[in-house]
C-alpha cells in the first residue's frame, strides 16, 4: 500500500484529495487542526485513512505528526507528501497587523518547509514525491493581498531549490497551480476580509478606502465561483503517479491562461488585467 501525507484536509481540496487517495487504496495521513474535522474525515473514508492533528505553521506539531507516520510506514517509508494547507491575508502593507502579515507566510511557506524537513527521511526511503501548491496570484499585481502571493512566490523558488537538493535521492518535487477553486478561502473571503479590516486603524481607510472597498466587492464576487475541489484532487493524484512527473501542473483553463499571460504578456497587459479584476 502506497502512503501519502496531505495537509489542510479539513475542507475543500485537501479533504477531497484525502478521500480520493483513500478510495484509490493509498494509506492516507490527513493533517487537520481540529478533532471534529478528524472525526468527520475518518468516518467518511472507506479505507485506512488516519487523521492527524497538527498546525503546519508550528514546527513541533509537524515533527510530532512525522513520528506517528514513521511508526506506521516502517522501512518502506513515505511515497508522497502534498502540502495543500494554505491561508490568505489582506490589508494595506503600510498598516497590516503582524498576525495578518505573517499568517500566509507561516502556513503557505514555512508550513511547506517544516513538512519537507520532517518527512524527507521517510520520502528518501521510498523515493517519494513532494507536491507543493502555488497560485496564479504570483503572476499579477493586485493591491492589498501582497503577503499571500509573496508566500506562494517564495514557495515556488524554494520548491525549485529543494528539487536540486533531493534529486540525487530519487525524490521529485513539483508544483500544482489549481487556479480558482471553490475552497474555504474563496467561500469565506468576504468574512475573512471583514475580520481583517476590523483590525485596521482609521487612517488606513482614509488613505486606502477605495481600494479596500473594491477588494471587498471582488471577494464577494468570488464566493461560489471556481472549479470543484475534486478536479484539483485528481491532479494531485496525477502528480504523485505520473511515470515522468512534470515540474508544474496547472488545473483548468484559467490556471493555464494565467501562466501563459505571466510568461509572455508585457507588464502593461498584466496591469490592465489586474485593474479589470479589481473593477469586477
Amino acid at each position: 500500500m502506497k502512503s501519502v501525507v496531505i495537509t489542510g484536509c479539513s475542507v475543500g481540496v485537501g479533504r477531497a484529495a484525502a478521500l480520493l487517495l483513500d478510495r484509490e487504496g493509498w494509506q492516507v495521513f490527513a493533517i487537520v487542526r481540529k478533532q471534529a474535522d478528524a472525526d468527520s474525515l475518518e468516518s467518511e473514508a472507506g479505507g485506512a485513512l488516519k487523521a492527524l492533528l497538527a498546525d503546519v505553521g508550528r514546527r513541533a506539531d509537524v515533527f510530532a505528526a512525522a513520528q506517528t507516520v514513521a511508526s506506521a510506514c516502517g522501512e518502506h517509508g513515505l511515497d508522497g507528501l502534498i502540502c495543500n494547507a494554505g491561508v490568505g491575508g489582506s490589508g494595506p502593507l503600510e498598516f497590516i497587523p503582524m498576525d495578518e502579515l505573517t499568517k500566509p507566510i507561516d502556513t503557505c511557506l514555512y508550513g511547506s518547509i517544516f513538512c519537507a524537513q520532517a518527512f524527507l527521511p521517510l520520502l528518501r526511503k521510498a523515493k517519494g514525491r513532494i507536491v507543493n501548491v502555488t497560485s496564479g496570484a504570483t503572476l499579477i499585481n493586485l493591491p492589498l493581498v501582497s503577503t499571500y502571493p509573496a508566500a506562494k512566490y517564495a514557495l515556488e523558488l524554494i520548491s525549485r531549490q529543494l528539487q536540486a537538493e533531493v534529486r540525487p535521492f530519487g525524490i521529485h518535487v513539483c508544483l500544482v497551480d489549481p487556479g480558482q477553486v471553490k475552497s474555504r478561502m474563496t467561500l469565506s473571503a468576504g468574512e475573512v476580509g471583514a475580520a481583517a479590516n476590523a483590525k485596521l486603524p482609521p487612517q488606513a481607510f482614509e488613505l486606502y478606502g477605495s481600494m479596500i472597498a473594491r477588494l471587498d466587492k471582488m471577494a464577494r464576487h468570488m464566493v461560489g465561483s471556481g472549479k470543484a475541489p475534486e478536479a484539483v484532487a485528481k491532479v494531485y493524484l496525477q502528480a504523485l503517479t505520473d511515470p515522468k512527473p512534470k515540474p508544474l501542473y496547472t488545473v483548468g483553463t484559467d490556471a493555464k491562461i494565467m501562466r501563459l499571460i505571466g510568461k509572455w504578456a508585457p507588464a502593461w497587459v498584466v496591469d490592465a488585467i489586474a485593474a479589470r479584476i479589481m473593477a469586477t
